[in-house]
């Protein structure tokens, strides 16, 4: 009989002991349920915007490098010196595209202008606008023509000479003038830098002033009253007046020329 109820015994200690074991499992396992659920809340969210517009970056000129046939003008924001001052600067870039893509209006003007007589006369950048529109950042530049972005052009205001009335407006992606242009993204330091390379070809002019004196002679008539038996007669007379005239002459020679244009324009955001 003592037998019988040990054994009773052990094997109801045998089922309180599995059936414990079975609810630590439960327990354990509805517990870890519950605590990764804050965790995963924890987690940094990788955000993937949606808006175009609400996800273009929009960065500022730091840095202007302009180079004409060689001679460079440097120019930073926070220096006033530089040749060139930049006006109307719309830059954006749309980073959602595979291929991220930029809207670059700018226009630079010269500051202080003055045309050069004498030493280096050759083709001057007055000005340059620049309306590109979409232009894909590659890293290396890329020929420019405005027949394949409708959209987009570029306009030089070239000094052809000593008067005003010499300036004029090219387009340096129509030939036999040659322009190219080109973005670089670094998103590790936060920058792009605009790179392009142009030719130019046009006729430059050389003003020359000479004093020049003119002999002039002009054929006048003089009425003459004479008597000849006491009657009064008209006579007419032909004679030639010199004058001596001083002139200044402006001469004028056009002269083929050329314009190298190399640029550097760094954008940080």
């Amino acid at each position: 009989m003592v037998y019988q109820l040990s054994f009773k015994l052990l094997n109801l200690i045998r089922n309180m002991k599995r059936k414990f074991i079975l609810i630590v499992i439960v327990f354990i396992t509805l517990s870890l349920q519950f605590c990764t659920q804050p965790s995963e809340l924890d987690d940094p969210v990788v955000a993937k915007p949606t808006d175009r517009m609400k996800a273009r970056i929009y960065p500022q000129i730091y840095y202007i490098s302009i180079g004409e046939n060689g001679v460079v003008n440097e120019q930073f924001t926070n220096v006033e010196k530089g040749a060139f001052e930049p006006r109307k600067a719309e830059i954006s870039v749309d980073t959602l595209s595979q291929t991220p893509l930029v809207w670059f209006k700018l226009n630079l003007e010269r500051k202080h202008f003055e045309y050069q007589e004498k030493g280096s006369r050759r083709l001057t950048i007055k000005s340059i606008n620049f309306n590109i529109d979409s232009f894909p950042i590659v890293g290396f530049p890329l020929p420019f023509r405005t027949f394949e972005s409708p959209k987009s052009w570029i306009k030089v205001n070239l000094a052809r000479g000593p008067k005003k009335d010499f300036d004029t407006i090219v387009d340096p992606t129509i030939k036999p003038n040659y322009f190219e242009i080109g973005f670089n993204y670094n998103k590790r330091f936060r920058e792009i830098w605009a790179l392009g390379y142009g030719k130019i070809y046009n006729t430059r002019y050389a003003l020359t002033k000479r004093d020049t004196t003119v002999i002039d002679s002009i054929l006048k008539t003089r009425y003459d009253t004479i008597w000849i038996d006491n009657k009064p007669y008209v006579k007419k007379v032909d004679y030639w007046e010199v004058k001596v005239i001083k002139l200044q002459i402006e001469e004028i020679t056009p002269f083929p020329d050329s314009l190298l244009l190399n640029f550097k324009i760094r954008l940080k955001y």
